[in-house]
């Protein structure tokens, strides 16, 4: 019986050398050099149970990736070192298997396995911006959401966080407006394996600001569980970051037609800019009439940056009711004037308004045709 134990024994040592023989090298993820979620692995050559130049030259090594969640083989490469792109998130098993005496029958002879997450998203996503509501005086209420495809969750923390970022415009920063950020935290991580994909979704409200606002989702990982990068640290979150802007605009009055969430998305997000704002549309107008109306129609102004008096010149219309209007940045209305059905020729005095940057409107029957810059500078 104690020789039995201890042949058992002598099996059990030898299987566990042979298990833990620790051939890998490392296993680095680029961090999107060449491209999202690279990944190469080589052997440590400085093992002489892992490599050797003169009595190993028949020796065959093979690298195996799985799925760390269920097992499922992605890949199978040979040779002593691999590169593997991942085209989805996930965490990662790779394991290098080296026969050194050719018998396909008594397995490997050194067996080493380590598990990485991948440490970016791997198709560079997209954070989508949804306006769900924006009534007039009490900001906007906006849905951030994400939509990553995932082989598993395997190493992410059940909680990520958006971070929206503040981006004052020129004026506001020549007044000494400073961005700034806010955070909304634990916001719950789904992973869908029906789908393979995980999801992240959060609702916020915006105030009515003149500048806009970026955001980023940031997926956070478990200690030790990241791929390592060149240096040799393991990466501990995964960034996704949109370059899409978009903020909260004020309709210019309270009881007309004007969708705010409709006019925020085509100005922040279609015109994707952060200069000073133009005036709300005071009327509901589809984009085809709207962008139909701004192709033909042109206005002048003379001199422009003006101090007193403004000449305009406007495009000839069979309109029957016509006027011009001068908004600030915040879309209140400043000076008006009605025009004749045939007149293409105007002045407006400018020279009670303070210095700085207006928007003259054409209005023909009470929709908006045209619309340009005014700058009023005063000596």
């Amino acid at each position: 019986m104690k020789k039995v134990n201890l042949f058992l024994l002598g099996v059990l040592i030898l299987f566990s050398q042979k298990m833990e023989s620790q051939c890998i090298k490392d296993i680095q993820n680029l961090i999107s050099q060449p491209e999202p979620c690279f990944f190469i692995g080589f052997v440590d050559y400085d093992n002489l149970e892992c490599f050797d130049a003169y009595d190993g030259t028949h020796w065959v090594y093979t690298w195996r990736i799985r799925s760390a969640s269920d097992g499922a083989q992605i890949a199978t490469y040979n040779g002593l070192a691999f590169q593997h792109t991942f085209k989805k998130f996930g965490g990662y098993q790779f394991c290098l298997e080296i026969d050194k005496d050719g018998n396909p029958y008594n397995g490997p002879e050194s067996f080493d396995c380590v598990t990485y997450t991948t440490c970016d998203d791997c198709i560079n996503g997209k954070i989508n911006i949804a306006y769900d509501s924006c009534p007039f005086g009490e900001g906007c209420d906006i849905t951030l959401s994400a939509k990553i495809p995932a082989q598993n969750d395997y190493g992410l923390k059940p909680y990520a966080k958006y971070i929206v970022t503040y981006l004052p415009t020129p004026q506001e920063m020549l007044g000494g407006t400073e961005s700034y950020e806010i955070e909304y935290i634990d916001i719950p991580v789904g992973y869908s394996p029906l789908h393979d994909s995980i999801k992240v979704s959060q609702k916020i409200k915006i105030p009515f600001k003149r500048g806009c606002f970026t955001s980023r989702l940031i997926l956070q990982m478990r200690d030790g569980y990241g791929a390592h990068g060149i240096d040799g640290i393991a990466c501990s979150e995964i960034v996704l970051r949109s370059d899409e802007k978009f903020r909260c605009i004020a309709c210019a009055n309270k009881d007309g037609d004007c969708i705010a969430s409709e006019v925020a998305s085509q100005i922040s997000n279609e015109e994707d800019s952060c200069n000073p704002f133009y005036f709300c549309n005071q009327f509901r107008e589809s984009e085809s009439n709207l962008s139909e109306s701004l192709e033909k129609s042109e206005i002048f102004l003379s001199p422009n940056p003006a101090s007193d008096i403004v000449h305009i010149a406007l495009p000839a219309s069979n309109s029957d009711y016509r006027k011009v209007i001068v908004f600030n940045q915040i879309g209140q209305s400043l000076v008006q004037k009605s025009l004749d059905d045939s007149e293409i020729e105007t002045d407006i005095d400018v020279s009670l308004l303070p210095s700085g940057i207006y928007f003259l409107k054409l209005m023909e029957n009470g929709k908006l045709s045209s619309s340009t810059q005014l700058l009023i500078q005063h000596q």
